[in-house]
């Protein structure tokens, strides 16, 4: 073809110019969602402190970024090489360290683009909007883990391959050998996601004729050694930062014994943050689920086995981190999807039942009510609140049936009015459906908000696995507060800390120049430890002379509160501590302090004190000493 004809063969005309493509509404959707999600995820990112493992991981590759050390083992590859390249161009911080699960975690919204062909444009839109504002997806992504960035790397593998099947284009299953590589690189959560895929294959493929596994197989085998190298080397890439960290290789190996070592320990806590924190997904998959059945869709099937086969395999296989349950997200999200593509295609059926519209208003405001009434009896544990709630809550579907009852007496058997009855219901259903689809989308939206923004380092959030308290950040400045006052300079302060190398503290103080951290204060004379020093003993106090003492102030290191606690508040009567926490996550502030409130407050499990030898008495009034 000759330059300036098109790809039809026509040629232009004189003087015209050629135009790009133009910019479609779905296409700026999906640009809409991806700002959505790139604003959830960086807005306010270091709002809590980095958590016990999170620190970990950073301490370590800020050590091998400033040469002193490579690790051996207990780190995640890709997390390891990529923040160490960022630590080593740009400095490190709390921030800093989360950036790459916040990138890859905003990439992971768009995976379902890689299944528009089967889902349906509408659908996986919705699926993408899901996982924009899911409450475990915008969590995992502001978490220095590698739960988001394996499930984003095994949604890319699953997408590319079925786009391979489709298209016969090679790069898909290249594209599918990088995803894999990465997923492998980044947590050990993603062998229970592969073994749940393999095994809905395997079941969906079961009943396949002998001739179709046959055809798949001579598509695929040209390709399997190509596929086999990249990843190979992906892996190499990955894991070992193109040579520069050899020992990453070794790791990937440790994450997939660290995922084997974790069955036979049955835990509840996976299904409890579904239910929890994902009910639109849960609701939205299941409805999707029952369509693809209905319609005997094998696409769906495939996904209802895959998440069919994931809850069980979460519950004897827990992840070691909450977080590590993002994945399950990918397949409920395009579930939910298929019913919304299906909602959409019938929209015209939409506009002759006009009353859904009102239905779904009215299912909408008692939704609203019923929120308010609990959110009152948390608050007060009134019982009228609760039973009002529980009518609000059982009256749109009362209603339903009762209409259908009298319009079905009144009929009197004509076969006419029947149809139209159940179309009417059929219509109210729908409505039904819509109204609690925009109640549970707000819900989600606001779920994920105050888990993500509000209480980051509240230990009562599920999702939050041993964090770390806001007030290691007031440690952090008084420490620069006696710099000042002491050097002129804000990190110049000699002073002593005890902690590992790769503790929570080593992280905050890392700063501190003229500091020096020890395991043990027993390994320095007293002479040797400066004017300060901090420790994680809130009883350690010395007598150094009999005109001074050292005087201590304490800081909430870290705080637990356990999950069976509310056992205790689930009694009847009242439960009013189990709403209020399932609504704000704070027990309700009466006068009245039951058994049930202490147990919904978390209780400090560590503290740092730091210490000052000091002669003056008013010091000791000013501070509070032990």
């Amino acid at each position: 073809m000759k330059f300036g004809q098109m790809a039809t063969g026509i040629p232009l005309r004189s003087g015209a110019v050629r135009r790009g493509p133009r910019m479609t509404v779905e296409t700026a959707l999906w640009i809409l969602v991806a700002v959505v999600a790139l604003v959830l995820r960086l807005v306010n990112l270091d709002a809590a402190p980095l958590a016990a493992h999170e620190a970990r991981e950073a301490m370590l590759a800020w050590r091998a970024a400033t040469g002193q050390g490579m690790p051996e083992a207990g780190y995640t590859p890709f997390l390891f090489v990529a923040n160490a390249l960022s630590f080593a161009l740009c400095g490190a911080g709390d921030a800093l360290a989360r950036l790459w699960p916040v990138l890859l975690g905003s990439a992971f919204v768009l995976t379902p683009l890689l299944f528009r062909y089967r889902v349906g444009r509408v659908g996986v839109l919705m699926a993408g909007l899901y996982l924009a504002i899911s409450p475990t997806a915008i969590f995992a992504s502001r978490q220095l883990d590698g739960a988001v960035v394996a499930a984003c790397g095994g949604a890319v593998f699953f997408g590319g391959g079925l786009r391979f099947i489709e298209t016969g284009n090679r790069t898909w299953l290249l594209l599918g050998a990088v995803g894999l590589a990465l997923a492998v690189t980044s947590s050990p959560s993603v062998y229970g996601m592969m073994l749940a895929l393999g095994l809905a294959w395997l079941g969906f493929a079961w009943g396949w004729p002998i001739g179709r596994v046959q055809w798949l197989w001579r598509r695929v085998q040209p390709h399997v050694r190509c596929m086999a190298g990249v990843f190979l080397l992906a892996v190499l890439a990955f894991a070992t930062g193109l040579g520069w960290n050899l020992g990453g290789v070794g790791v990937v190996a440790d994450l997939l014994a660290s995922w084997l070592s974790c069955f036979g320990m049955t835990s509840l806590l996976p299904l409890a943050i579904l239910v929890v924190y994902e009910p639109l997904a849960l609701l939205a998959g299941l409805i999707g689920l029952v369509g693809f059945i209905w319609k005997k869709r094998r696409f769906g099937l495939l996904l209802g086995l895959w998440v069919c086969v994931a809850l069980p395999l979460l519950v004897t296989a827990p992840p070691q981190t909450p977080v590590g349950v993002v994945w399950v997200i990918l397949p409920l999200a395009l579930l939910g999807g298929v019913a919304v593509e299906a909602v959409a295609q019938s929209r015209q059926a939409l506009r002759r039942w006009r009353s859904e519209w009102v239905y779904a208003f009215v299912v909408l405001a008692l939704w609203v009510y019923l929120y308010l009434r609990f959110a009152r009896y948390g608050f007060h544990g009134e019982p009228l609140d609760l039973i009002v709630g529980i009518l609000a809550f059982v009256s749109p579907f009362f209603l339903l049936t009762l209409a259908a009852i009298i319009f079905a007496l009144l009929s009197g058997g004509d076969r006419k009015m029947i149809g139209e009855i159940i179309g009417g219901a059929k219509g109210a259903l729908r409505g039904a459906v819509l109204g609690t689809g925009v109640a549970l989308l707000a819900t989600t939206f606001s779920i994920g908000w105050g888990c993500a923004h509000v209480r980051p380092a509240d230990p009562r959030e599920l999702l939050v696995h041993r964090p770390t308290a806001v007030e290691v950040r007031d440690l952090v400045q008084t420490l620069r507060d006696l710099s000042w006052r002491e050097t002129t300079f804000p990190t110049t302060l000699r002073f002593t800390y005890e902690a590992p190398y790769d503790s929570v503290l080593a992280w905050y103080l890392r700063g501190f120049g003229s500091a020096q951290r020890v395991d043990d204060l027993q390994e320095l004379e007293p002479w040797e430890w400066g004017g300060v020093v901090v420790t994680l003993n809130r009883e350690w106090a010395l007598d150094l002379s009999e005109e001074g003492e050292l005087v201590g102030r304490d800081f909430a290191l870290s705080r637990s509160w356990d999950v069976h606690n509310l056992a205790c508040a689930l009694e009847w009567p009242p439960c009013d501590g189990a709403v209020e926490w399932l609504i704000l996550r704070t027990p309700a502030f009466t006068a009245q302090k039951t058994d049930a409130w202490f147990a919904l407050e978390p209780e400090v499990e560590k503290w740092a004190v730091i210490w000052r030898y000091s002669r003056d008495s008013q010091a000791e009034e000013t501070s509070h000493s032990h």
